[in-house]
Order: C-alpha cells, then structure tokens, then sequence
C-alpha cells in the first residue's frame, strides 16, 4: 500500500470510497456531483490536504482537510456556492428549507471557535472501503495527514469533529491515537458532536 497525494483522476473512486464508507450520512445523500465538487474543493484549494491510500492500483481510502479552517470555507462557498447548490437541486427538492439549513452547516460550520488555540489544522473527512477495514488502513492515513500537516505549517495541533451517539468504534480509534475530547455541541437537528484535538508537534 502507498499513499500519496490525489489526483483529478482519483476524484470518482474518493466519491465511491465516501459513498461505501457513509452510507446514509446527509452529505452522501446529496449525490455524487456535489460529493466530486467537495472533494475537488480539497484538491485544488492551496490549503487543501487530500491523500489516497492505493493497493493494487484501486484507491481504498482517502483523508481531506485543510491548514487553515478559518477561511477554507468561507472561500469554498463563496467560489462554488453556485456548483454546490446546482448538484444539490435533486435533494433541495424534497425539502427545501431543511437541506439548506443541514447543507450550511454540514459543510461550513466546524464548531465554536478553540479557545485554547490561536490556530490547527481540520481533518475534514478520513474513510476506507468497507471492504479493506481491519487492516489498520485508518491509522496508516490519520498518521499520513498528521505528517502532511506538519510539513506544509506551523501548525502544531490536529483536530476534527465527529457524532457522539452511535459511532463508539470511531471515537475510540481516535482515542487510541491520542486525540484528546475538547468539546461537545449540538449541530443542526440536535446531532451532538464532539471535537477531538492532538499535538502533533
């Protein structure tokens, strides 16, 4: 297994990964052209961190995030606000109000701002095929995107949000990396998150 930066030609298989390894999250609902523009976002957005995990030549899982959290987004929608809601019409359909509330947050809103830090880099969103789990794939990308960061920062902390409810496996995985509990808040809908920290350096 290698992994390495992606490519243009890796977007397609990062959707099939993320679609396989979120089964029944919103942002998987909205399809797969909103899924290649926000993946597209990470790759070719200066602060964007996007790394692929290959074996046999296949992509199996992927990590995406970004150095500088506090204005990737802002930028995100204000470049693609148009793209993103074109490929979301299918969903914005059924409920509009809803989607729009649930899209702005799912995709702009990290979380209170971390008093105890000036700044950290955003693990955005890290997954493996279904079919390639157990084989510490996970650990191998999360160490990868610690080292990407560290390399093209300063920065000297890590960190990521993810549902408190229903997703014990994820939470201690990231224990067991020693991602330490900052803080828990609700997202739309009242999902209660929590936001894991690491120093890294």
């Amino acid at each position: 297994m290698i992994i390495r930066d992606a490519t243009q030609e890796d977007i397609s298989k990062i959707v099939e990964v993320h679609r396989n390894a979120f089964q029944g999250f919103f942002l998987t609902t909205l399809g797969r052209g909103f899924l290649t523009r926000l993946y597209e976002g990470f790759l070719f957005k200066n602060d964007g961190i996007l790394r692929v995990a290959i074996a046999d030549g296949e992509v199996i899982g992927f990590s995406a995030g970004t150095t500088t959290p506090e204005t990737f987004f802002a930028e995100l929608r204000r470049d693609k606000w148009l793209s993103f809601l074109r490929a979301a019409i299918p969903r914005l359909m059924l409920n509009p109000a809803v989607v729009i509330k649930k899209l702005y947050h799912a995709l702009f809103y990290k979380g209170d701002p971390i008093e105890s830090l000036e700044s950290a880099a955003l693990l955005s969103s890290i997954a493996v095929d279904p079919s390639c789990t157990g084989k510490s794939i996970g650990k191998v990308l999360l160490e990868d995107y610690e080292l990407q960061v560290s390399q093209r920062s300063k920065l000297e902390y890590v960190y990521l949000i993810t549902d408190k409810f229903g997703n014990e496996r994820v939470v201690n995985f990231y224990k067991k990396l020693q991602y330490i509990q900052d803080s828990e808040f609700c997202q739309s809908g009242n999902r209660v998150m929590l936001r894991f920290i690491k120093k890294i350096i």
